[in-house]
Parts: structure tokens; C-alpha cells; sequence
């Protein structure tokens, strides 16, 4: 299912939130991506397991507590449905 298709579910059946709080989310730092010459082979496999798109240089990235890296834009999607990482399913708390 989509993101999208999710709340449409949630709407339909009610929700219990899950998820982090967008305030706790904001807690979570937040970096650009660099694309130096030493690592731009390795970046070009690097991508977003969420999206499954390649980051790209300047892409703010945010970093989990167990130190997994994904688009802000979709790990705040994420978190604010499931407080788990995507890969290693570690919660992520507001501590």
C-alpha cells in the first residue's frame, strides 16, 4: 500500500497513532548529502530503502538513533506512522 493509501485506510477504520510526534520527529538531526570525489562511487549505491531512489547531492537526509540514513522528507512519513526502523526494526524513541 502507498502512503497515501494508508490514511485512506486509517480514515475508513480509525487509527491508533503508532507513530513518533512530529515534535519528536524534529528532534531527529537532519544533514544535506555530500558527494565528495573520495566517495562518489559508493554514493551511487546508496539509496533510500523507504523511496528506493539514489541520493543525490544536497538531498536532506535524516538519521535514525541506530544511525540508518533515509530522505527526511520520507522518514518523517515513516515515523509518523511507525516508530521502527525500516531495516533494522529498532524503535526509535523520544529519549
Amino acid at each position: 500500500m502507498t502512503y497515501e493509501e494508508l490514511l485512506e485506510l486509517g480514515e475508513a477504520v480509525g487509527t491508533q497513532s503508532r507513530g513518533l510526534s512530529q515534535e519528536l520527529i524534529a528532534l531527529l538531526p537532519v544533514s544535506k548529502h555530500k558527494c565528495s570525489f573520495f566517495s562518489r562511487k559508493k554514493s551511487r549505491d546508496e539509496r533510500c530503502v523507504i523511496c528506493q531512489m539514489e541520493y543525490k547531492r544536497g538531498d536532506r537526509r535524516i538519521t535514525l538513533p541506530c544511525k540508518h540514513v533515509y530522505h527526511a522528507d520520507c522518514g518523517t512519513r515513516w515515523l509518523s506512522i511507525n516508530k521502527a526502523c525500516p531495516i533494522c526494526y529498532k524503535e526509535v524513541s523520544g529519549e
